[in-house]
């Protein structure tokens, strides 16, 4: 009896709406809503930082009290590594300043996995969160489609028109495309829970509504993003042939309902082996052949070559640039996430990224394998799991082609696969107590 009294306690202490959570969603509106930007006196506010380092201060007070357990998890212990190795570098780079700013633009990032962590407690606030989550994405990318039937939003870019965010963070139309892209499976593996047709309604009109703003924003990288998502659903089905048939007869609708500046920005993803094959990439004509995909093929090779030459701790963190600059005159980012880990961070940040995407995986597989077990296998959480799996996937796959290594996109999938794992293994354990 007093096992089951404390138990019950457990539960409704894991189910308050405490400090944490709550700030973990006010941060999450502020930062996904980019409020600071809509309104120019929030902005003067500082109030993303502001409410950031209140959380931050609190989070400290809760470790020193010795209420946050890091060994819960090893992912805590790769995560803090990899954000020690980032701080290091910052006396190492050539332009400490820069490294300085572009650390405390990556700290503010990496401080919402010690909020999620924190702040989701129970599978009832998990699912808060991502509602949350989801609706403040859906705001990004439905606003500019509602735009965009105005023949608003668009912005001249790489020499064509794009649809662009509304504002602040998300404004670029690579950063749009992104961002809309990495909502697909989300929204996927929730409509798969939905029984009825009228329930799964409005996630296919939201990912119907994702496709034509990442067809209007001409981001080759979300086209890759999507195409990834699509292999996955189709690796994971059992039903491949006739999710084949699907794939090909959705492709060819939305072919012909694409602009013709979408189809031609497609196609040049054709030329990429070309580019890779080139012993020329250094010469203008291959740039004003290729265009933006030759110039990201040099940076690569020019990031490769930096990092030949700081192979231990890299030039620093954001300090590619700077080197991009003193070495070939050009003041450019390198465009693929894994040269960029290995040119700014060295070979010892670049292990630590990649440990910490394996024990993202492991955590999410351990955690599918104990709700299989729990005969919880088509559950919120499980489907949940998949969403996280398929989403670190795409980010990888789409990592050849951005920058991301210091977005929040590895802190969020990391923070959840902790929790998602920390309440499977509270049923688990639930479920053991009941047999005994």
């Amino acid at each position: 009896m007093k096992v089951a009294l404390d138990m019950q306690t457990k539960k409704q202490k894991s189910d308050t709406y405490d400090i944490f959570f709550l700030g973990l969603l006010a941060y999450t509106i502020i930062f996904y809503s980019q409020i600071g930007a809509r309104f120019p006196l929030l902005g003067h506010l500082r109030i993303e930082l502001l409410v950031g380092s209140i959380m931050l201060i609190l989070i400290t007070f809760e470790f020193l009290r010795g209420q946050i357990n890091l060994n819960e998890n090893s992912l805590n212990i790769l995560a803090c590594a990899f954000l020690l190795v980032t701080a290091i570098t910052i006396p190492l780079a050539h332009y400490k300043t820069y490294a300085y700013q572009s650390f405390i633009s990556f700290f503010k990032v990496f401080t919402v996995y010690l909020m999620i962590i924190t702040g989701i407690t129970s599978e009832k606030k998990f699912k808060i969160f991502v509602s949350i989550y989801l609706a403040m994405t859906c705001l990004l990318f439905v606003e500019p489609f509602l735009l965009s039937l105005q023949g608003k939003g668009f912005i001249y870019n790489n020499h064509m028109w794009r649809l662009s965010g509304v504002t602040g963070y998300f404004k670029h139309p690579n950063s749009l495309g992104a961002i809309t892209s990495s909502a697909f499976p989300f929204f996927y593996y929730l409509m798969l829970q939905q029984k009825s047709f009228l329930k799964k309604l409005p996630f296919l009109v939201l990912i119907a509504i994702g496709l034509r703003v990442i067809m209007l924003t001409q981001s080759r990288t979300a086209f890759v993003g999507v195409i990834t998502f699509a292999l996955c659903i189709w690796f994971q089905s059992k039903k491949k042939l006739l999710l084949f048939v699907i794939f090909i007869i959705c492709t060819a609708i939305l072919w012909q309902l694409s602009p013709e500046e979408t189809k031609a920005r497609f196609l040049t993803l054709r030329q990429s082996r070309d580019v890779v094959m080139s012993n020329n990439i250094e010469d203008p004509d291959s740039i004003a052949q290729y265009g933006s995909m030759a110039a990201r093929w040099r940076l690569i090779k020019r990031s490769l070559q930096i990092f030949s030459e700081h192979p231990i701790l890299g030039v620093g963190i954001g300090n590619f640039v700077v080197e991009s600059y003193r070495k070939y005159n050009v003041w450019f980012p390198t465009h693929n996430l894994y040269t960029q880990a290995l040119a700014e961070l060295g070979i010892i940040g670049f292990i630590l990224f990649i440990l910490i995407v394996i024990m993202i995986i492991r955590n999410l597989r351990e955690a599918k394998l104990i709700l299989k077990k729990l005969n919880l296998e088509n559950s919120y959480l499980d489907g949940m799991a998949s969403a996280l799996i398929a989403f670190l996937i795409m980010r990888l796959v789409v990592g050849l082609f951005g920058h991301d290594l210091y977005n929040n996109y590895w802190w969020v999938v990391g923070g959840l696969s902790m929790v998602i794992l920390r309440v499977a293994r509270n049923k688990e354990g639930e479920h053991v107590r009941m047999e005994l």
